[in-house]
């Protein structure tokens, strides 16, 4: 399989030192990205990708200089090849703009704000928002939203 073969499965973007992968439109961690087709693409769910074309993505990403999820840069304007979670949440606070995806998760933010954040009080507001990475990895832009 050739890089143009692999480049149906996935999205090199240079600028940004990260691979997207073109069904689940995140990034894919370069330290482990068996582990996002594992979780992700196996026979039983959606978009499956053949293991052989999995090992193929996996050898490619090692030949190429990408970031560890903590390095990414942020955002700030939208980039096409990424997801948009229409349902988030920002911050605020004067020169905050943390981005979260659940009212707890901003609820738990705004502690870094305040010591005793009340339960009616509310210092965000709905937006949408891009993120590279998923779970353990995922790490909202402060300066861009949809």
């Amino acid at each position: 399989m050739s890089v143009p073969e692999i480049k149906s499965y996935i999205v090199h973007l240079p600028t940004f030192r990260v691979i997207v992968c073109r069904f689940c439109e995140v990034s894919i961690p370069p330290k482990d990205p068996l582990r996002h087709y594992e979780d992700h693409h196996t026979a039983k769910k959606d978009h499956p990708v053949p293991m052989e074309v999995r090992h193929k993505i996996a050898d490619y990403m090692a030949t190429l200089n990408l970031c560890q999820p903590k390095e990414v840069v942020s955002l700030h304007s939208l980039v096409p090849e990424l997801k948009v979670i229409k349902e988030g949440f920002i911050c605020k606070f004067p020169q905050c703009g943390t981005c979260c995806t659940s009212e707890p998760s901003m609820r738990k933010h705004y502690y870094v704000h305040q010591k005793s954040v009340p339960k009616t009080y509310k210092n965000w507001e709905s937006t949408s928002l891009q993120t590279f990475f998923e779970g353990s990895h995922r790490k909202y832009d402060k300066s861009f939203v949809c």
